[in-house]
This record gives C-alpha cells, structure tokens and sequence, in this order.
C-alpha cells in the first residue's frame, strides 16, 4: 500500500513533466529539458562510475548505488550538455554543432572510454531532437504520439505480462517481463491506434506498420536500459521518482522512441497520426 501510494504520487509528477514536454509554456517546457539532460546523464555517469567499483571488488560489500558521488568532470559534462540545449532552444545551429563536435573531441582527449561515450550520445541525442522538433508546426502531436506509445506500450505489457505469464522475454536481462505480456505491448497500443483513427482515410496497413514498429521500439529501449542496469549490478537507476525508480527507468523507451521517430521524419516518413 505504502509502494502504491508512492507511485501514484510520484505518477502526477510525471504527468506534469509529460505537461510541460508539449511545450504549452515555453518556460516549463526549457526547464524539463534541462532537468531531462542533467539527471538521465547524471543517472548513467554514476551508475558507470558504480559498476567500476563494483567491477573491482573481489568481494561483494555493502557499497550501494545511493552513496556513489560523480567525479568532477562527470558534472562538466552534464554542464556541457545542458550549455548544448541551450544553444539548440536559442536556435544557434551552427554554434551547436561547432560545440557539439568540440564536446566529443574534448570527451576523446580526456581519455573517456568509448562505453561512455556511446552511452552520453544514446541518452542526450534524443533530447536534442525534442528540442527541434519544438520548431515544428506539429511538434504537440509528434510529442503526444511519442508519449502515448510509450505509456500504452509499458502499462499494457506490464498488465498483460501479469495477468497471463509464461515464458520469459529475456530473463537474464529482465526476469520479470514475459512473452505474452511483450506481445501485449504490441497488440493493445495497435487497437487503441485503429479506434483512434478508424473514420479516417489513413490506410490500416500504415496505422498498422507505424503502431507495431513505435511499441516494438519502446520495448527495446526498456531492454537496453534493463540490460544496462544488470550491468552495473543494480535493479534500478536511481531513486528519483519515488515508487518508479529513475528518470531512465521512466523515459527508456520514450527517449529511444524519440530518436526512432526523428529519423524517420528526416526521411519525410508519413507519420499517419499527423493529418
């Protein structure tokens, strides 16, 4: 009861980020991306920081994740990449890019591992994408679909998971999840997709298509986080959200989902909710 009331707590907040993403007030809006970036990035460093030390123990002891500190250029890092937001909100494109190439040279030359590196750009690539796609004229429903894939995808195979069980997706990444409940995921957020859109002339192959390509996306960026964690010797990110565990525990498929879906819009892909 006490773990129900936490989450459902901590479920408001998240609502009023997912709020403040759709960018109704500009000023929200910038905050959540800075808070988004600072703790999705402090989040990775400490917990690469804690899987070293774990890594080098001989014998387990009671070190945990909660007493892990980032070093220094860990918080320049997270400083940078909240300076290259800023840059992308004020729309300074070629200034970006400039700072961007110039962060990750700075990265190589202070000897950062590759590991590290890689997972810096998987976390803030889709961040910078959110920003640009705030320029756009359908940005509220870009966003909204991203949002709503991501929720319907994770709730329908948790439910679906435990109400029918059966064999595991992949338990030595994520013992909990299930067969049956992955193929949930897929086929309740497809139903919602063909309710939705059912009197309009978008064809049911695409609805189709896009609906199982968006929920299976989700479902590997929940893989790749879960996957990461066990990893680093833990169960979650941090404890952030209270009841949920951290911001990458919460925003995994939705950050993977983002970059899936900006990519697809580069190549003028015909999202069929935008109408």
């Amino acid at each position: 009861m006490q773990n129900l009331i936490l989450r459902t707590i901590s479920s408001f907040f998240l609502f009023f980020f997912f709020y403040s993403i759709l960018g109704e007030i500009k000023q929200l809006f910038v905050l959540s991306i800075y808070f988004l970036i600072s703790m999705s990035v402090w989040e990775f460093l400490r917990l690469s920081s804690f899987r070293l030390i774990q890594n080098n123990l001989l014998e387990k002891t009671g070190f945990f994740l909660t007493r892990q500190k980032i070093d220094f250029f860990d918080h320049v890092i997270i400083i940078l990449l909240n300076f290259l937001c800023f840059l992308l909100i004020k729309n300074y494109i070629y200034l970006f890019f400039i700072s961007f190439i110039s962060f990750f040279i700075l990265l190589f030359l202070q000897k950062i591992s590759l590991e590290k590196i890689f997972g810096i750009l998987y976390i803030s690539l889709p961040i910078f994408f959110i920003i640009q796609l705030s320029n756009e004229e359908n940005f509220k429903m870009y966003i909204f679909f991203i949002i709503f894939y991501s929720i319907t995808t994770d709730v329908s195979s948790f439910l679906v998971g435990k109400m029918f069980g059966g064999m595991k997706l992949a338990p030595k990444i994520s013992p909990g999840k299930t067969l049956s409940g992955s193929l949930g995921g897929i086929i309740l957020p497809l139903f919602f997709s063909l309710i939705f859109f059912s009197n309009s002339e978008v064809s049911f192959f695409l609805i189709s298509v896009t609906s199982f390509l968006f929920s299976l996306i989700v479902q590997i960026g929940d893989l790749i986080e879960s996957s990461f964690k066990r990893y680093c010797f833990v169960k979650e990110s941090s404890n952030l959200i209270p009841g949920h565990g951290g911001v990458l525990d919460r925003f995994d498929g939705f950050l993977l989902l983002t970059s899936f879906v900006y990519i697809l819009k580069i190549f003028n892909f015909n999202f069929y909710f935008i109408i």
